[in-house]
């Protein structure tokens, strides 16, 4: 399995973007539910590092979503012996697109998703999208498990209490995560400025810095304009 977390990023998010189709194209229940319980017994062959996370996160939203589309449909006047399979397809359709897709971001890290965007020779703003899409729901997932640990050193207890219990916390981590993401984009946008990124070049590169900073105005073209 290790040949397939070494695969060229493209590769792999092509493969996600088939599976993520096939899923959504044929959506009964009798093809989505097999194909979800494959995709996630494909994540536990392939040892993804923080499959227990993901799972609990999958097993959450199989909850929410057939919960949700039950009570939906019900209100709509359906019997629960035709809602049943519609809101099981739809959980089932969810949890191959986010296997899917999380395989590509465990097993591809920046540098590999920078180096494939190089050779594909992508405009610097699609490698740029790429690298941080791909790079910071990792991060904000790492973020999202400091939070509970630090709800767990205040003498929080979120592990043995109830789903609704758990859910309501899960919830309550939502803000600071969100200052978190707010000030990450901040500092990337610092980190950017600080390295010259420039939409205007072709690559990023360190600004042309000699004797005296460089001007804004091209003297070469001021001077022939005289």
């Amino acid at each position: 399995m290790s040949r397939l977390h070494d695969l060229n990023f493209f590769v792999k998010l092509a493969a996600a973007f088939v599976v993520m189709t096939i899923a959504w194209l044929w959506p009964a229940w009798r093809f989505a539910v097999p194909l979800a319980l494959f995709s996630v017994c494909f994540l536990c062959l392939s040892r993804i590092p923080g499959l227990r996370g993901y799972l609990k996160g999958a097993a959450l939203l199989t909850l929410l979503v057939i919960a949700s589309w039950i009570l939906n449909l019900l209100l709509q006047g359906m019997p629960i012996a035709e809602a049943l399979p519609i809101a099981a397809g739809m959980a089932a359709r969810l949890v191959t697109t986010t296997a899917a897709f999380y395989f590509v971001m465990e097993t591809s890290s920046p540098g590999s998703i920078l180096a494939a965007a190089s050779a594909a020779r992508l405009p610097p703003l699609a490698t740029l999208v790429l690298s941080l899409t791909f790079g910071i729901i990792p991060m904000l997932r790492e973020d999202f498990e400091r939070i509970a640990d630090a709800q767990r050193a205040r003498g929080m207890e979120i592990d043995d209490v109830s789903f609704i219990t758990k859910l309501r916390f899960a919830l309550a981590r939502g803000v600071p995560l969100l200052v978190q993401a707010i000030r990450m984009a901040h500092a990337i946008s610092v980190s950017l400025s600080i390295y010259g990124f420039d939409l205007r070049r072709k690559r990023t590169t360190w600004r042309h810095v000699g004797l005296m900073v460089e001007s804004q105005l091209n003297i070469k073209d001021k001077a022939n304009d005289l």
